[in-house]
């Protein structure tokens, strides 16, 4: 620690860096949109979503009534359910690009938007028709638009930030309304100590953005739809905030070495009372008490300046926390690809290998970029390749493995398929998860379709005992509901 590293000379405005910050945007994008219209229902908060607009009940959630406008039939129903989340994360970027800009300079920003491109966890949620993504966008523009008005009470920003802040409110509930409060609270103990003029105006934009909350619940509360449902993948009403920090902390393995300089580096600085460390702790607080994907963009952010501070600053101190873990990284992953390339052949023979193979290799070899650009002081190296290795891997998992998992993940496509038309009503057990993505395909041929428990009146569908063999019943049929998980779907006897 605290050796000196030779001046590494600025990359930010030069024809390559531009260039190759465009190829990121375009590899992040088609990794976002491409699979939105054929990849199966995910268990849990994006089946429960989808299955609420197919029916036309909105259940007290503005975002399913805007939803529920969407045709069953159409041939593009899971792009039409999955593509608003994708736009309003997009929002929610170039608006943190234009208005972060000021308050951070634009090198830490661009640097954060390649460090959340290479997440591992951000992209793979924001494919999903959640309001985890819908909420992400919008709270990260409401933080960032406080952050401003916080610096300059003007009105704009007074309007902004209740806009960004209600939209988030109106839309998903709960969720955001208890972030804000969070906000609220330690900011205010935080910012207004001796700034009278912002403690005047601190809690206008909380005074608005709590309206629009509550002329939202007035309205489902007339219309007897009581505070709504959350189709939330990650909601905090469930707790499993231990889980959420692993999956946010695994997501930017490409970068680990970085992450944990920059948390260590967070606690230096919160204990001497920098104001930035403290701005980002609260946000970072915040977001993980509610499990906002605004926490691990955070996290991002903070990754990013310690990318900046490893090739500006001299004696930066953390240098060998850096290397060391992306060192050990390196080795932890080529461990890995090796067990993964065997259960892939296991598991697809030939093919199998062919696609792990593609993966592992492009995630290991820009990784090992990575490392070298280390050593080497070599900015292009460390950002170029770590950055690509979690873009193309992500890219390469959607294009070249996820067709094979698609053949078993469809199982609700083919026991649908499977059904005669003429069926009477059919009962869909409501007890399971893993079997409701199967509902909305039902009901999209025409199926008269419930959920709840077994009847002598309908056709009961429920998970089965997984067995040796392969079941031989026409209205049985083997798959997975995850990649990892593998079962049995059919009609109960």
């Amino acid at each position: 620690m605290g050796k000196t590293t030779p001046p590494a000379a600025a990359p930010a405005n030069s024809s390559q860096y531009r260039f190759f910050c465009w190829v990121v945007a375009f590899l992040t994008i088609a990794q976002l949109l491409v699979g939105l219209d054929y990849i199966t229902l995910w268990p849990g908060a994006e089946a429960r979503l989808v299955w609420a607009s197919v029916r036309d009940q909105w259940a007290g959630s503005y975002p399913v009534a805007l939803l529920s406008t969407i045709p069953a039939a159409s041939d593009y129903w899971l792009l039409a359910h999955r593509l608003p989340g994708v736009v309003l994360l997009g929002v929610g970027v170039v608006l943190f690009f234009r208005w972060g800009t000021a308050l951070f300079g634009r090198p830490a920003v661009e640097t954060t938007l390649l460090v959340a491109a290479a997440s591992l966890f951000i992209p793979l949620v924001a494919k999903a028709a959640t309001l985890d993504t819908w909420r992400l966008g919008l709270e990260l523009a409401a933080w960032v638009a406080l952050l401003r008005f916080f610096k300059t009470p003007s009105r704009s920003w007074l309007l902004w930030s209740a806009l960004m802040g209600g939209l988030a409110v109106v839309l998903v509930g709960r969720a955001s309304l208890v972030l804000f409060i969070v906000f609220q609270a330690l900011y205010y103990r935080t910012l207004v100590k001796n700034d009278t003029d912002l403690k005047r105006q601190f809690g206008k934009p909380f005074v608005l953005i709590y309206l629009a909350a509550a002329a939202a619940y007035l309205v489902r509360y007339l219309l007897g739809a009581g505070a709504g449902s959350a189709f939330l993948a990650f909601d905090f009403m469930g707790l499993g905030h231990l889980r959420f920090v692993g999956y946010s902390l695994l997501g930017l393995l490409p970068f680990i070495g970085f992450l944990v300089a920059a948390l260590r580096d967070l606690f230096y600085k919160l204990k001497r009372g920098e104001e930035l460390a403290q701005l980002l702790s609260i946000a970072l607080l915040g977001a993980l008490l509610t499990q906002s994907l605004l926490f691990p963009f955070l996290l991002a952010f903070i990754t990013a300046k310690q990318v900046q501070h490893y090739f500006q600053q001299k004696n930066y101190p953390w240098q060998d926390w850096v290397k060391a873990t992306q060192v050990l990284h390196l080795v932890l992953v080529f461990v890995g690809a090796i067990v993964a390339l065997v259960s892939g052949f296991i598991q697809y023979q030939a093919d199998g290998f062919r696609m792990v193979l593609g993966c592992g290799a492009a995630y290991w070899m820009f990784s090992f970029l990575g490392v070298v650009g280390l050593y080497g002081f070599r900015r292009d190296y460390v950002l170029g390749g770590m950055t690509l290795a979690g873009v193309l891997t992500l890219l390469f998992f959607w294009v070249q493995v996820y067709p094979y998992l698609h053949l078993q993940r469809n199982w609700p496509e083919r026991l649908t398929a499977s059904i005669p038309a003429e069926t009477g009503t059919i009962t869909v057990a409501e007890d399971d998860p893993s079997v409701l993505p199967l509902a909305p395909y039902l009901h999209r041929t025409g199926h008269d379709v419930r959920l709840g428990a077994a009847t002598t009146k309908s056709l009961y569908i429920a998970r089965l005992p997984m067995t040796d063999s392969i079941p031989a019943a026409s209205l049985q049929v083997l798959g997975r509901s995850y990649p990892w998980d593998v079962g049995i779907w059919g009609v109960a006897e």
